[in-house]
């Protein structure tokens, strides 16, 4: 197993997840297929978090990626950025369920305009009157109509 070595005091590390985690693995003389088979995450997943597309890491990936590239997971924290994005006001999200509860679509989600996927689940009241849910979510950023 490769133990934690210091990296050389005239590295400044990037400032990004992506640039940071590129960064270390050329210091460490590794290729995206060698931290893949380290972390065990697919190269597709090492590509994604060099080139920016994935900004945060669950504790356990964090480990598992400083482990490979031995260095501690503080150094990949740091750097993480995690999106957040403005829930749609209450009025949108009531406007939204009206949609689709009528059949009209396309619906536009409201914090990036990709098109929801939507659809209505059926069930029953407490008094066992029939009740329709409309629900959504967007593929390309975190809404959720629930």
């Amino acid at each position: 197993m490769r133990q934690l070595r210091p990296l050389p005091s005239s590295v400044e590390l990037a400032p990004t997840l992506a640039q940071r985690v590129a960064q270390l693995r050329d210091l460490r003389n590794m290729t995206q297929m060698d931290v893949a088979r380290r972390t065990r995450f697919s190269r597709q997943r090492i590509e994604d978090i060099e080139s920016g597309i994935e900004t945060w890491l669950s504790s356990t990936d964090r480990q598992l990626l400083a482990k490979a590239l031995c260095v501690e997971p503080v150094l990949l924290q740091e750097v993480e950025t995690q999106t957040v994005l403005r829930p749609p006001d209450n009025l949108a999200s009531q406007d939204i369920a009206k949609s689709i509860l009528l059949g009209i679509h396309p619906i536009a989600c409201p914090n990036c305009d990709s098109l929801l996927t939507c659809s209505i689940q059926a069930g029953f009241g407490l008094e066992g009157e029939p009740i329709k849910f409309p629900k959504a979510f967007c593929a390309h950023c975190p809404f959720v109509l629930r």
